[in-house]
């Protein structure tokens, strides 16, 4: 319902207010906020002012959970100025409404971004900072790398709500017993998920999962690469590929023994963000983002049970390095906040203040979610039921802290990753051939598309 001022007689008028005042969403989404409501707040000439905030569409329970958020937000007593408008927009309608939105002048004040997306938000003057609208504590409780993730030009850009891993080694604890493995102690260098995983295929089960070729392999390996190479495909100055050094060579090898030792399938039996084929039993050990705690809880409870998760494998199998990057949402400030302050002020309500609020969070996500915060990841891990989910202490402590942002560069430089990996498992190239193929490619895209003016 779109919201209207009615402007008929003085006693209607004053009728209305209240339904004027509040507010409403329609069917397909879309709202239209109010200069002002007066709430209760205990004092008459206190007038709260609106912020919208454009939320999205996820999970059920995630909607259910934000929504009431809200509403506990504007019936806080110790909230005298704010009044949330929060309205729940789909995945796949939010880019066209955002820029009509910021075309018209009429974008939300605050919203929810992912990571990939904050620094060229800041970059192109679309978003504002958040430094004088969120206290400095909450600022000072982000754990340093997830800093990194939201800061340009020294300053804040977005304010975290969490982040997911995108690699983690999801294993069979029963299938390791029956193979004679010992649960406890996974794989931790690259020899040794590759002898495990012949150890735990059978006739009707592959030892482990892996991203398929395609896009899946373009942003799924980004830790893969780092951790082997300690860098990424492009020069940290968007100037030249760097994919021919030793690291990428190791990786590209590596990922061609997994097919040749037939431990992996052909094809793969899912999109790599899915966890139905492990669910189903069809592979022992499965690489997927955090998340994939969250499928196996709503759709394969028994699973879970005999579940474990570790580090992804490195070359020599030390594990105090980045094994993989992490996405997740934030919240930030459109450059056009109407109110800015008030925007800020839920923010910091939300998810930089009260430690057992933000906890709460993560526990309904059943632990496949991770806090940015220190104090949070604190507050969780002396809750004694949080305490005994041990995949949650190993991805929070093991894996949270080494991680690394997503690439801000184009896509098109990581398929050329994809494509020197299927150069060479599926067309007989040597690592070496492939990646210098690669190399040229990336190059030329770098000259043709003048990429280093474009980096943020």
């Amino acid at each position: 319902m779109r919201k209207k001022r009615l402007s008929i007689l003085a006693l209607v008028l004053a009728a209305m207010f209240v339904f004027s005042a509040c507010g409403g969403t329609s069917p397909s989404g879309t709202s239209t906020p109010t200069d002002s409501s007066k709430p209760d707040t205990g004092d008459p000439s206190v007038t709260k002012k609106d912020v919208v905030l454009w939320n999205r569409i996820f999970e059920e329970w995630n909607q259910e959970y934000f929504q009431r958020m809200g509403e506990e937000f504007n019936a806080d007593p110790n909230n005298k100025t704010v009044n949330l408008i929060q309205e729940f927009v789909p995945g796949d309608a939010w880019d066209e409404k955002m820029k009509s939105a910021q075309a018209a002048g009429t974008a939300p004040d605050t919203y929810v971004q992912n990571y990939g997306n904050v620094i060229w938000g800041a970059a192109q003057g679309l978003l504002q900072p958040l430094d004088d609208y969120v206290p400095q504590d909450a600022w000072d409780d982000l754990m340093d790398n997830v800093k990194e993730f939201v800061s340009y030009k020294g300053k804040y850009y977005a304010y975290p709500q969490l982040v997911e891993p995108a690699i983690v080694l999801f294993y069979r604890a029963d299938l390791f017993e029956q193979a004679g493995l010992d649960p406890n102690k996974p794989p931790k260098t690259w020899d040794e998920l590759i002898e495990y995983a012949k150890k735990l295929t059978t006739d009707d089960v592959f030892g482990l999962g892996i991203p398929g070729f395609g896009p899946n392999v373009g942003w799924a390996t980004w830790g893969w690469q780092l951790q082997a190479a300690g860098h990424l495909a492009l020069s940290d100055d968007w100037t030249k590929a760097t994919v021919t050094d030793q690291g990428y060579v190791d990786f590209v090898n590596f990922w061609k023994r997994l097919y040749d030792e037939k431990v992996v399938p052909e094809q793969p039996l899912s999109d790599y963000t899915e966890m139905l084929p492990y669910g189903q039993g069809a592979l022992a050990m499965k690489l997927c983002g955090s998340w994939g705690l969250g499928q196996l809880a709503n759709d394969y409870p028994e699973i879970l049970e005999v579940t474990k998760v570790a580090v992804a494998p490195t070359k020599d199998g030390k594990q105090d390095r980045t094994t993989s990057t992490v996405g997740g949402w934030t919240y930030v400030l459109d450059a056009k906040a109407r109110n800015p302050e008030g925007a800020g002020e839920y923010i910091y309500w939300l998810l930089g203040s009260d430690q057992k609020r933000c906890a709460d969070f993560f526990k309904v996500a059943g632990y496949s979610k991770y806090p940015p915060r220190k104090s949070v990841n604190d507050y969780i891990m002396a809750d004694p039921e949080a305490s005994k989910n041990e995949s949650m202490k190993i991805i929070s402590e093991k894996i949270v802290p080494y991680a690394a942002a997503e690439p801000l560069y184009a896509w098109e430089i990581s398929m050329e990753i994809n494509a020197a990996l299927e150069n060479v498992i599926l067309n007989g190239m040597s690592a070496e051939e492939a990646l210098k193929l690669a190399e040229q490619n990336i190059n030329k895209f770098i000259e043709d598309n003048d990429v280093p003016s474009k980096k943020p």
